[in-house]
């Protein structure tokens, strides 16, 4: 999440999680209120004219059977007792007299009413329908005018084959806009009270689950600060059911990982600077003594300084070493090899060490499988863990291995005497050395190397006597 920071007095001030979450809030209810009233006004103020129009539709085609009866009746619906017997009947039939009607003959001469309405209808309406008067327009003709910036929804119902050729004409049917939609705007004031309502009440609902995000954030934030100051005791507990407390989790795993690497990474200092610290010490000793005149043989001494300085460098090469095969993912060459092939390798050159001890290498090797592998580095875990063997064993030391499509497994074992209680769980530290143990890296090396192989490698004690090194390394297939 990108944290945004605002300046004031030349300092960065972040903005809290809980105000971004609130104001992200706030700004969505608000802009979908907006909307929704726009859109709320413009649905309304449409269905209210469509069912306007329907409605002069239905009144149009009332009057019409009004206007054709009073004709049958009285022959002239021009005079004033016809005019007023048909207002009479449309305002008991209808209700309402606030629309204007009109009819129009087929040339185009207005029928009725005959007085001011008809002029101001022929002057202004008629122009702007003209081209609606057409015989050949069977249907009814909805529209939308303007009369003294006043609008007006109108109605047009196309002429009756049933009538007498006087009334073979249109009615127009008129209505302003205005008594439509008042009560729409009348809503309005009715919404933007119930729109406010409900946003204080989705605000305040957004500053509790704000919060309610927030506040696990915190708690990891608070975590994460303790962890950057090596504080690896404790563990932070979100019970949220999602991603968080996942995150949670992880960050507690995590403490427990860098807890276990940092205490590893003591001891290693610790290993270190004891193994460099011993030879230092001789070769120091033994320099100052040759300075001081004590020894009456110096060749012994500088003999001594030699071994003590290539043991020196050969740690100092060992760390090198280790350091680059857990770091440099490039010091790796991977190619295809048979496996077979690098344990037999292998076993060829501690050929000579094996012979010198009185041991005997047996190798014994089942199906064959061919692997990603870097030769040279699987080459030194095999002599590594073969080398430590010879140490310990007895008479023999046994490759065996196996493959079960997924995993290409090599079991190395001798037959000496085997780990000592928890030994087995040790030998793979750094530095850590048994009886006859050397630099105690060789093991660790090995570890790593099988690991950057996407390999395990276990130590324990074989059921028949003697130790037992486990090596698992995955068959990839084509």
């Amino acid at each position: 999440m990108d944290i945004k920071y605002a300046v004031k007095g030349g300092k960065a001030i972040k903005t809290s999680i809980t105000k971004k979450i609130v104001g992200s809030y706030i700004f969505i209810i608000f802009s979908t209120l907006i909307v929704v009233g726009v859109v709320f006004g413009l649905l309304a103020r449409f269905y209210a004219e469509r069912q306007a129009m329907q409605g002069l539709t239905k009144d149009a085609n009332a009057i019409f059977d009004i206007i054709i009866n009073e004709e049958a009746s009285n022959k002239d619906i021009s005079s004033a007792a016809a005019k007023q017997a048909i207002r009479k009947k449309v305002l008991n039939q209808i209700g309402r007299m606030e629309s204007n009607f009109t009819l129009i003959s087929k040339d185009l001469k207005i029928l009725y009413p005959r007085n001011e309405e008809a002029a101001t209808f022929k002057q202004q309406i008629l122009p702007m329908i003209q081209d609606k008067l057409n015989p050949k327009i069977k249907k009814t003709v909805s529209m939308k005018i303007k009369i003294d910036n006043l609008q007006y929804i109108l109605v047009v119902l196309p002429p009756r084959n049933n009538v007498t050729q006087a009334l073979k004409g249109w009615i127009v049917f008129y209505n302003p806009v205005e008594p439509i939609q008042k009560p729409v705007r009348s809503m309005l004031p009715v919404l933007l009270v119930s729109s406010i309502i409900a946003a204080v009440i989705a605000v305040v609902a957004g500053v509790f689950v704000a919060r309610t995000i927030a506040k696990p954030i915190i708690m990891l934030k608070s975590r994460a600060t303790a962890l950057s100051k090596l504080d690896f005791d404790g563990s932070v507990e979100i019970q949220t059911g999602d991603e968080l407390e996942e995150l949670g989790k992880t960050i507690n795993k995590m403490a427990v990982e860098l807890k276990e690497y940092d205490i590893a990474q003591k001891r290693f200092f610790q290993n270190a600077s004891h193994e460099l610290k011993t030879p230092l010490m001789s070769i120091q000793g033994y320099a100052e003594g040759i300075k001081d005149g004590v020894f009456d043989n110096n060749e012994e001494a500088l003999e001594i300084i030699i071994d003590e300085s290539n043991r020196l460098k050969g740690i100092v090469e060992e760390l090198i070493y280790l350091s680059k095969i857990e770091s440099q993912e490039n010091f790796y060459r991977f190619s295809t090899e048979s496996m077979n092939e690098v344990i037999e390798n292998s076993v060829g050159k501690l050929k000579g060490l094996s012979a010198k001890y009185n041991i005997r290498l047996n190798p014994i090797l089942y199906k064959d499988a061919r692997l990603n592998i870097d030769h040279d580095k699987i080459t030194q875990a095999l002599i590594n863990i073969m080398g430590n063997c010879l140490r310990y064993a007895k008479s023999e030391i046994n490759i065996i291995t196996s493959n079960d499509g997924k995993w290409f497994e090599i079991k190395i074992q001798d037959n000496g005497e085997g780990f000592d209680k928890n030994e087995s769980e040790k030998v793979f530290e750094r530095f850590y050395k048994g009886k006859k143990g050397n630099s105690g890296l060789g093991l660790a090396i090995t570890k790593v190397i099988i690991e950057k192989h996407h390999g395990s490698i276990t130590a324990s004690n074989h059921p028949g006597g003697g130790a037992e090194f486990q090596i698992r390394l995955p068959i990839v297939k084509d």
